[in-house]
């Protein structure tokens, strides 16, 4: 697989973030920014439909939507994260699925804010705030002026999450969906009453990609589906200028293999595996740069400062950095099991994403009413 590094410095979902908050009058400093044009405009995130996918469904080259990169780990964490703080993961330091907290001195899952040994959501918000455990999220949402009217349309259950205040929950006003119907009717109902800013994200494809792959005729229906309700978006409401976009694509896994707690590896480390099945952040005081070559033969290991910069952008000297960093070339997926359901459960998914191939990295990038 060829291997697609973030763009830190050109246009990319990290740049798209910078000129969204200098739109909205929130001053950042960034290492690079897409100038945003429109008085109005709407920011859609189609989670896991990258250009790998919207090729299959014969949507990128109907639309002719530019590819850019997104950001690495490609995991909607990370991704979410960089598009409402401005900052590359190396400076807010939510980095993937899973992430170390020093702080806690454990792995916590941003997204759910609970351990991977919860099944719940929010199982630690009795316990310690969200803004204590990942300090350096910073939404800019938070800055906008109050003459600025802002919306977001989000799946029901998701609004009122600790990720979700954290990230893009502060806007003016919040309206849910059910499925991507009931999305486009509270989309038209937001976006017919004049918002500076509207932020839509749909998960439908991400969801069905996971489960029967990123090239099943199920995923590109869905693509196909879920594009066609964006664009009448677009058509019926020519006063906002629509930036389309996707947090990552994904790639087929056939090589799924569990790390269990009882592995070797697991002895030569200080905390569990964590990020995401397609790029592994490992902690340890030991030199085993040679050993993780050796055991992931068919992977990229990265462990120098430069590396880190390349994968993460600029760094934060408060983010806790893994101390290496393992990415599969081959359609490889490594799951470390916190709990023995997860053991049960490994292989079930066809779609993984998280890595630097090509088809996790490269996302859709199209303007709709410029």
């Amino acid at each position: 697989m060829t291997q697609v590094s973030p763009n830190y410095y050109g246009k990319s979902v990290y740049s798209l973030a910078c000129g969204i908050a200098d739109f909205l009058g929130v001053r950042r400093d960034c290492l690079s920014k897409i100038d945003i044009n429109g008085k109005r405009i709407v920011l859609v995130v189609l989670d896991g439909a990258g250009c790998n996918i919207l090729k299959y469904a014969g949507i990128l080259d109907k639309f002719q939507a530019e590819c850019v990169t997104t950001v690495f780990p490609s995991s909607t964490s990370t991704v979410i994260t960089t598009l409402f703080t401005a900052m590359t993961p190396g400076e807010h330091g939510i980095l993937g699925y899973n992430n170390y907290v020093k702080v806690l001195g454990s792995v916590v899952n941003p997204l759910r804010f609970s351990t991977p040994y919860s099944p719940g959501r929010d199982t630690l918000k009795d316990y310690v705030e969200f803004s204590r455990v990942f300090s350096n999220v910073k939404s800019y949402l938070t800055e906008v002026s109050k003459d600025k009217k802002t919306a977001e349309v989000v799946p029901l259950g998701i609004e009122q999450t600790e990720f979700t205040l954290a990230t893009h929950g502060r806007t003016s006003v919040t309206r849910t969906y059910l499925n991507v119907w009931d999305a486009y009717q509270e989309a038209s109902r937001v976006l017919s009453e004049d918002y500076d800013f509207v932020y839509l994200y749909v998960p439908d494809v991400d969801t069905i990609a996971h489960k029967t792959g990123p090239y099943s005729e199920a995923t590109a229906l869905t693509a196909r589906e879920v594009w066609e309700a964006v664009t009448r978006l677009a058509n019926k409401f020519k006063n906002y200028t629509f930036y389309v976009t996707a947090d990552h694509g994904l790639v087929n896994v056939s090589k799924d293999q569990t790390i269990s707690p009882d592995d070797e590896l697991i002895r030569l480390l200080e905390v569990p595996p964590y990020g995401d099945s397609r790029a592994i952040l490992l902690r340890t005081r030991r030199n085993i740069r040679d050993y993780l070559a050796s055991r992931f033969s068919s992977s990229s290991i990265f462990s120098t400062q430069d590396e880190m910069l390349k994968l993460f952008g600029r760094l934060n000297s408060s983010v806790e950095l893994p101390d290496y960093v393992v990415v599969p070339n081959d359609d490889s997926a490594y799951v470390y099991a916190y709990r023995e359901k997860q053991q049960r459960e490994a292989g079930k998914l066809k779609g993984h994403h998280g890595g630097l191939s090509e088809e996790e990295m490269l996302v859709p990038l199209l303007v709709l009413n410029s």
